[in-house]
């Protein structure tokens, strides 16, 4: 017994706090009881040894040897190796790292280890900390490496003194400094809330986890592992015996596994170890689209660990968490993995939601109310990320869930066959109800921008998979999206979107497939890819015949159509006829005041125009604003484009000061109604510059044409042809300003670009050799 001052006096009370290290027994009085043991989730019976095996070895990483060296991860290695060299000096002697399954953790500290050991003089010690058990086992084996003697260690591993103690003891007494690794602690209750994690000045820990937060990590520095930059993905190809292909194929290889490091190391050893029948790149990543397990096949034979293995890496944080009591982890990934791999906006997730579709009754279940542990415990597990989304420069961040593609591949691959229909089927509700909105309202562009990729994804999973009412759901989100895409100006996403549903009802005769084939020639035209446009056209228009009759307003929306796509190859005889058609066909079927009606003769007089019928063609054009004002007023996007039309008219006339004004309250109600970024906002300002140019206003046309030029370089790129347009026109422009040499090589370069991506004879083509054979006149 030991007096203790500092013990309150009292009665016959029996107090005992118990940590790990020993109990502290309060008797009566100031008496204060000792006793060392170790808290056991198994005690020993009496006069028993606990039975447990001492690892071979805790001088060497008892995991498999390094497929290829390190590569990467310097800033860690570097901040690790500091503090390995002068552990008294270091700020902190605890350090995690961690990431998701297959980051290269252990690697990491393999090589940390195999550095410090050979290049710094200290002493390392492995210790496999992936179960209890393993753990406890390998740390006696440390003290004991460390001159512990055997009595002593018998000791603690009966539990007859603090096994903890005993071992930080012996490190604190350690001659030499020392590197102690803690591999794979994915379960932070073997450190016993923390009783074996301490700091030393003789040495550093260094424990790997997938784990990003645990309660115990609070005191350690904490290093991040992420995916590779993309060429030092391809060095672990190249080695593993894959540099016979070129650094595109491999680049193409390295991004398709996401420069996931396990995944990077199991594709390379398989395709180095083909030797009777070489396969290249191109075969592999074939197969692996219609197989992702044959990832699992580039590992050695008896290396078949889970964690060597790509579906079981990522499944044994899934059973950790079942084990945890959330089996629901497992079916919110399986949800996940029904989207794309780009951030998911939790408002997808909300609990409400989740409740309305069959995930409840799910196996296992996923209820709205346990949604947010799982998540909590899946970005914990690194399975998936939370991130705040960009939304916009003046809009707040959209908070959002990512996972590596791969993680969501192989884990869509092993869905249960029956589970996997009310998967696609709650994953398209629960965006079908986030992106619903009123009949005469879109979601915004940001909106629409961030579930772009999901949508897609999602009409893909349903439609491979045959689910019906799912691929139907996702079918009409896709179709919204790409509608308002259209309307938006955002010709490249409609282009996506419209290509994944043409795909999905390919070879369909209904309605809706016919419409999903002209919304993509839509996209098409939109795009500059006008040849491609006809050609869709030309079969939709054809089809709609048989199948609707000539007169339908489908059929007539893809004579109309047909014709916008035959101006933009410079065919205008073509392009009157089919326009002539439409019109005439809409004033019949809609009557004149309809706004599709209004759009054709609009695009009419422009067709009329372009053969020099310009009496025809004002007239024509004079009337349709007329009628669409009335109609529609001054504001409407269908006046606008009657109004930009008859400018077109008037400038062909050479009405320049009466097509300035048209066109410049085109251009102000376009930015106003439309934004200043939309496609016809910017055909109306190329409009005004060519307009002031020759009003010989040549600053303002400058200015304007300038800007054109600026945003769609930006946003369709420099080849596109309604960027080649608007360079025609600056080039003149700087002639006109007496800027002979910009506008020479403006002209030059232009046309190159005219004859590879237009052809020799297209009308824009034309119009630019006349502007350099202008300028070689001049010269």
């Amino acid at each position: 017994m030991t007096d203790h001052p500092g013990a309150p006096q009292g009665g016959h009370v029996l107090r005992a706090v118990t940590d790990g290290h020993g109990r502290v027994y309060q008797a009566a009085g100031n008496q204060i009881i000792l006793e060392y043991t170790v808290q056991q989730s198994e005690p020993p019976a009496p006069g028993t040894g606990l039975g447990w095996t001492s690892p071979e070895s805790v001088r060497t990483p008892l995991v498999a040897p390094l497929s290829s060296p390190l590569r990467d991860r310097l800033d860690v290695r570097e901040a690790l190796l500091k503090a390995i060299g002068d552990p008294a000096a270091a700020p902190n002697g605890l350090h995690v790292v961690h990431g998701m399954p297959g980051s290269g953790k252990t690697a990491l500290a393999q090589t940390v280890f195999d550095e410090a050991v050979a290049g710094q003089g200290v002493v390392g010690l492995w210790v496999n900390a992936a179960d209890r058990s393993s753990f406890r086992s390998g740390m006696l084996a440390v003290a004991h490496d460390r001159g512990a003697a055997q009595a002593e260690v018998d000791a603690a591993r009966e539990g007859r003194r603090p096994d903890a103690d005993l071992v930080w003891h012996c490190l604190e007494r350690s001659p030499e400094p020392w590197l102690l690794v803690l591999d794979n602690a994915d379960d932070p209750s073997v450190f016993r809330h923390g009783a074996w994690l301490r700091s030393s000045s003789r040495g550093i820990v260094l424990i790997t986890s997938r784990l990003r937060d645990a309660v115990e990590w609070r005191r350690a520095v904490r290093h991040p592992l992420d995916v590779l930059d993309l060429s030092y993905a391809v060095d672990v190809l190249r080695d593993l015996a894959v540099s016979a292909e070129d650094t595109a194929k491999l680049k193409l290889l390295a991004g398709r596994l996401g420069c996931h490091p396990l995944a990077l190391s199991l594709a390379g050893a398989y395709l180095g170890r083909q030797l009777l029948e070489p396969v290249s790149v191109d075969e592999y990543l074939g197969r692996l689209d219609a197989d992702p397990s044959l990832l699992d096949r580039g590992a050695a034979p008896g290396e078949q660990e889970l964690r060597r293995l790509i579906t079981g890496t990522w499944q044994i944080s899934l059973d950790a968490l079942t084990e945890q009591g959330i089996p629901e982890a497992t079916t919110l990934l399986r949800l996940l993995s029904c989207f794309a791999a780009a951030p998911l906006p939790v408002g997808v997730l909300a609990p409400a939601g989740l409740d309305a579709t069959a995930l409840p009754h799910a196996l296992p279940p996923l209820t709205g109310e346990r949604a947010n542990l799982a998540l909590e415990q899946l970005t914990a597990h690194s399975l998936v990320s939370l991130i705040d989304a960009s939304a916009g420069a003046e809009r707040a961040a959209v908070r959002s869930v990512q996972a590596h593609p791969l993680l969501l591949e192989t884990v869509a691959s092993r869905i249960p066959v029956d589970q996997r229909a009310p998967l696609l089927e709650s994953a398209a509700g629960l965006l079908r109800r986030l992106l619903s909105t009123d009949s005469d309202r879109y979601v915004d562009p940001h909106t629409l921008r961030l579930f772009t990729p999901h949508a897609s994804a999602l009409l893909g999973h349903a439609a491979a998979h045959h689910a019906e009412a799912a691929t139907a759901s996702a079918l009409a989100v896709v179709r919204a999206l790409r509608d308002q895409s259209y309307v938006r100006g955002d010709y490249a996403t409609t282009r996506t979107l419209a290509d994944e549903a043409a795909r999905v009802t390919a070879g369909e005769d209904s309605a809706e497939a016919l419409a999903d084939r002209h919304e993509r020639g839509r996209a098409l035209a939109a795009l500059g890819q006008f040849d491609e446009a006809v050609a869709v056209h030309r079969a939709t228009l054809e089809a709609r015949e048989g199948l609707l009759g000539r007169a339908h307003p489908d059929t007539l929306d893809s004579a109309h159509a047909l014709g916008i796509a035959l101006y933009g190859l410079g065919r205008w005889a073509e392009d009157e006829r089919y326009m002539r058609r439409a019109a005439e066909g809409r004033v019949r079927v809609l009557g004149a005041t309809h706004p599709d009606t209004i759009d054709s003769r609009g695009r009419l007089a422009e067709a009329i125009g372009q053969q020099r019928r310009w009496d025809e063609a004002r007239r024509l054009a004079a009337e349709n604003l007329a009628v669409s004002e009335r109609a529609l007023g001054d504001d409407h996007p269908h006046t606008l484009l009657s109004r930009i039309a008859l400018a077109w008219v008037l400038a062909g006339v050479g009405a320049w000061e009466e097509a300035a004004v048209h066109t410049r309250v085109t251009l102000e109600g376009s930015a106003r109604v439309l934004g200043v970024e939309h496609p016809r906002t910017l055909a109306a300002r190329q409009r005004l510059a060519d307009v002031l140019s020759r009003l010989g206003r040549w600053d303002e046309a400058l200015e304007a044409a300038q800007t054109v030029r600026a945003v769609r370089q930006r946003i369709l790129g420099p080849e596109h042809p309604h960027t080649l347009s608007v360079e025609i026109v600056l080039a003149r422009i700087l002639r006109g300003t007496g800027r002979s040499a910009a506008a020479r090589e403006s002209a030059a370069r232009t046309l190159d670009v005219c004859v590879r991506v237009l052809g020799a004879d297209h009308p824009d083509t034309l119009a630019c050799r006349r502007e350099v054979e202008q300028e070689d006149d001049e010269s």
